[in-house]
């Protein structure tokens, strides 16, 4: 049985109103039946409530037992709510005969057997039903009367259809359920493509972070953000000094090693709620939210730092380093200046020396030692 099948027919919700059904059923078998026979005989009903009420009290151990196991134990058990169905419906038969129709009782366990989507279990309510009913039918002299060989054979070709029907269910639940299982199974990796497909489109495949173009989308969206909620709002924009040289001196493979370190320090020092990009080539960006510029102007110098103090054995042991142009945004400026200010900052760093901060809002440079 698949993991599907095995949850269903595990099902605590199934299970809880199946012993629902057989409380209820206890409770309008016996007045039932005790009205039935009054209506059909003359005689004193002093004996016969005494069977309804030793009938009554079986089957409330048999439900009541039932129910603590399920309870208090966490027990559930097809074969059990099999057996508890065998013997509801032999009671029933035995204490009611004399009505022809009762033993199409023994139908109701076959079709509980049903729920666990398990032929050997619809098997094994079949077989019960036929030893039971073969068992009562040799101690009750009442039902041998009323059950004439057509009677009989009606029967038993009763318990043998519905047990077929009982197979087709499971049969047509068990493939419906695995076609459930491929159709999910589908589903669920279409979207694992899906998602991937949409990283690949938002992210930078050499350092892992995001790209220029979602870079742009998400900026605007912060922007109006900010326009509407006050959201504070910084941008940096980095460039790896002397990265011509780099490539020139070195190869383009020791670039591309110097542009993942500079992106995994970058990842390491932003917050959450930071936005780390790759811009193109040697540049990089970070879009700052939820802080003031003395906060982001920190994050930042640790950024520069930290690169500044690294040494790489691609480089002979060198360190590379960084100039950053930081702004802060003004309210009603738009994307455009907000870009156009840290691009100015970078373009200051660069020209007074590299390895630098320059915060335009600040009119300050902050200098590596």
């Amino acid at each position: 049985m698949n993991h599907l099948l095995l949850e269903l027919a595990n099902t605590r919700q199934t299970y809880r109103k199946m012993l629902n059904l057989y409380w209820l059923t206890l409770v309008l078998t016996i007045p039932l039946e005790f009205f039935i026979h009054r209506s059909h005989s003359a005689a004193d009903g002093s004996e016969l409530l005494g069977t309804l009420i030793i009938q009554a009290l079986g089957l409330t151990a048999v439900t009541g037992s039932t129910e603590m196991l399920y309870r208090y134990r966490k027990f559930q058990s097809d074969d059990l709510m099999i057996i508890a169905g065998i013997i509801y419906a032999s009671s029933i038969i035995y204490v009611n005969p004399t009505i022809g129709i009762v033993p199409a009782i023994y139908i109701f366990p076959i079709l509980t057997s049903v729920l666990s989507f398990n032929k050997n279990r619809i098997l094994l309510a079949f077989s019960l039903v036929i030893i039971c009913f073969t068992g009562l039918f040799a101690v009750s002299p009442e039902l041998r009367i009323t059950m004439q060989p057509m009677h009989l054979v009606g029967i038993l070709f009763l318990y043998v259809g519905v047990t077929i029907i009982a197979f087709n269910i499971s049969n047509s639940g068990i493939e419906l359920l695995n076609n459930l299982r491929s159709a999910t199974e589908a589903k669920q990796e279409l979207l694992v493509k899906t998602v991937i497909m949409d990283k690949l489109a938002k992210m930078d495949a050499l350092t892992d972070l995001y790209n220029h173009k979602t870079f742009h989308e998400y900026l605007e969206k912060l922007i109006e953000q900010n326009e509407r909620n006050h959201l504070s709002l910084q941008l940096a924009i980095m460039d790896i000094d002397n990265f011509k040289k780099i490539n020139d001196t070195y190869g383009h493979w020791v670039g591309d090693v110097m542009l993942q370190r500079v992106a995994n320090i970058i990842k390491e020092t932003v917050t959450p709620n930071d936005f780390a990009v790759r811009y193109g080539g040697e540049e990089f960006a970070v879009i700052f939210t939820e802080k003031t510029i003395e906060q982001s102007l920190r994050i930042v110098e640790q950024i520069r730092q930290r690169l500044a103090v690294t040494l790489h054995p691609e480089l002979d042991s060198q360190a590379v380093t960084l100039s950053i142009g930081l702004q802060d945004y003004v309210k009603g400026d738009g994307k455009e200046a907000l870009f156009k200010g840290a691009d100015a900052s970078l373009y200051s760093a660069k020209r007074t020396g590299k390895n630098k901060t320059v915060v335009q809002t600040l009119r300050s440079d902050h200098k590596g030692a």
